[in-house]
């Protein structure tokens, strides 16, 4: 999109935009509530077992909150209903732009076409910092400012967004964490400092940190069982739900493997497959060769697409 178009949604939402909790498969309830609502606001048992969510009933929280149903349809409201859990996460949602330069900086910024992205941030908890301030660091500490990070918060996760109004779609370009990724080789650091003789009560001397090898190695197991289980998902779900809800665009598209790294011209490192093949799926993504016609518009794309002929992308299949 162009950066016109993203700084007017900036300006219209805010870039900071509200409190997101989420809970494992949370999304789960969220994609049956879509479905719902697209019904009507009513979905027969049957319907759903004959739709593209019908491997969601496999989940335990749903089979739990379906055999509570009986033989009624399911409805918005009862999914609603169920829409809690004890051990869920708060989170603030920041939104941001990325990208806009030349054709090099194209290439660097890894967006499919030429323009930028809206960028929407999972920022970390005060109760996070709380935490985190123990470790005798900056702010950010985990953070590249290389990436479309928060300047203000710390940030968990983002999902970097390309829209086009005119044919109702979005693309999803990426989802990343640089926070879960540094923290995990920081635990390994640290574990590796023990093997070689160094106490636990011993400065940790690692990453700028002002703490003990014990209280950094508290901070990365906390912030690990917390967040690693939950944060692709998480992202994916405040995506999906920014894009229909808040934008009120309908078609979502989201890289595969295969067009992300073409289409993004990455050659060097590959990001986690399972970004782009589990997650997806997991969420009712299905594999098509349909490509968003946004992108088809553009010369350079049309390059691409000639050069790789059968290419396939993911489209949500509700």
């Amino acid at each position: 999109m162009d950066n016109e178009s993203a700084d007017e949604v900036i300006a219209c939402l805010g870039d900071e935009r509200r409190i997101f909790h989420y809970y494992r498969d949370r999304y789960s309830l969220g994609l049956l509530g879509q479905l719902a609502r697209q019904a009507g606001g009513q979905l027969a048992l049957n319907q759903l077992r004959q739709s593209s969510c019908a491997g969601l009933l496999q989940k335990p929280r749903l089979r739990q909150m379906l055999a509570s149903l009986g033989k009624q349809a399911l409805s918005e409201a009862f999914i609603a209903g169920h829409d809690h859990d004890p051990q869920q996460e708060a989170f603030v949602l920041g939104i941001a732009r990325w990208g806009g330069g030349s054709y090099r900086a194209r290439r660097r910024q890894q967006t499919s076409r030429p323009g930028c992205n809206l960028v929407l941030q999972l920022n970390l908890s005060r109760r996070h910092d709380a935490d985190y301030a123990r470790l005798g660091c900056a702010p950010g500490l985990f953070n590249y400012r290389g990436h479309p990070v928060s300047g203000k918060r710390n940030t968990l996760a983002w999902a970097r967004i390309d829209l086009d109004w005119a044919s109702d779609s979005a693309l999803i370009e990426e989802i990343q964490s640089d926070w879960i990724r540094d923290v995990a080789w920081l635990a390994e650091r640290l574990q590796s400092k023990l093997r070689r003789g160094a106490q636990l009560d011993s400065p940790a001397k690692l990453y700028r940190l002002d703490c003990s090898i014990r209280t950094a190695l508290d901070y990365c197991r906390q912030t690990l069982a917390t967040y690693r289980p939950l944060w692709d998902e998480a992202m994916l779900w405040a995506a999906i739900g920014f894009i229909r809800d808040e934008l009120g665009v309908a078609q979502i598209y989201y890289h595969s493997e295969q067009s992300g790294r073409l289409l993004k011209r990455i050659t060097g490192g590959l990001p986690p497959r399972s970004l782009y093949v589990d997650l997806p799926r997991r969420f009712c993504f299905r594999e098509t060769l349909e490509i968003p016609e946004f992108l088809v518009r553009e010369p350079q794309v049309q390059k691409e697409l000639k050069r790789y002929p059968g290419l396939t992308m993911l489209r949500l299949a509700l």
